[in-house]
């Protein structure tokens, strides 16, 4: 059941995906989805996850454009960590329901930053401002998502989580900016070469102020350096990736 709704948020996920950067459009508005190409609106039976899009060929039946491979990924994606989340956190109570949910909002809020900063470099403020809320929210309405944390007090659940959570939101997002000093600081040279003012995007600091305010002091030191570590192995993976694009391009220029 949990992968079966992860699919269908994945699809709304591409939803995001796609408008969320594009100027005048809104991910809730127009309510249809449409192809990209001939703005076709799709019919219900062709917006089926997954199952719509092998069916269709990856294409699409009105223009017959291809459909991007991202769109049946992120539903993949999605369902299977919905699935991950409710085996973590099974609903057997309201903690465990409140638990899972604000588990289904990260993970579903992680997958459309990551495909939106792949294409565009940028992670939007509708996106992070509102998780910021959400998350002080979240700490207020289940203080256990904080029990352990810097600031909570058995005493005062509410008052305490909601601290709890400021000081995850401040610890994520300062970690960040100080980060991003350094770099304006060691990398200058080469960020005027590039023609680039800040070595860290403000996007970024702000995404992680929204980690911070759901998992707290400690837990955000963690998905940082987790990140840290994360974001080396695909660098490295890039560089032969980067290397053969180039050759391929030289031969293709060299043929021309």
């Amino acid at each position: 059941l949990a992968a079966a709704f992860g699919a269908a948020v994945g699809s709304f996920a591409n939803v995001v995906i796609y408008r969320s950067p594009l100027e005048g459009l809104s991910s809730l508005r127009p309510a249809r989805s449409f192809c990209p190409h001939c703005r076709a609106p799709i019919g219900w039976s062709d917006n089926i996850p997954l199952v719509s899009w092998l069916l269709l060929r990856g294409r699409c039946r009105a223009c017959r454009a291809a459909i991007s491979v991202r769109y049946p990924l992120v539903e993949l994606a999605v369902a299977l960590l919905f699935a991950v989340a409710a085996l973590r956190f099974p609903p057997v109570d309201a903690l465990g329901a409140g638990r899972l949910l604000v588990a289904f909002y990260l993970v579903a809020a992680c997958v459309i930053v990551t495909f939106i900063d792949l294409e565009h470099q940028i992670i939007p403020d509708t996106i992070t401002w509102p998780g910021m809320l959400l998350g002080l929210l979240a700490a207020v309405a289940l203080p256990a998502l904080h029990e352990g944390h810097i600031g909570f007090r058995a005493d005062a659940p509410r008052s305490s989580a909601l601290l709890a959570s400021l000081f995850g939101l401040a610890a994520g997002a300062g970690s960040l900016v100080v980060v991003g000093q350094l770099g304006n600081l060691f990398m200058r040279r080469k960020m005027q070469a590039a023609g680039l003012q800040d070595s860290m995007g403000w996007g970024d600091v702000k995404w992680m102020g929204l980690a911070g305010a759901f998992l707290g002091v400690g837990s955000v030191f963690g998905a940082i350096l987790i990140g840290c570590f994360a974001g080396a192995f695909v660098g490295l993976l890039m560089i032969p990736v980067a290397r053969l694009r180039g050759q391929v391009e030289l031969q293709r220029n060299l043929c021309q």
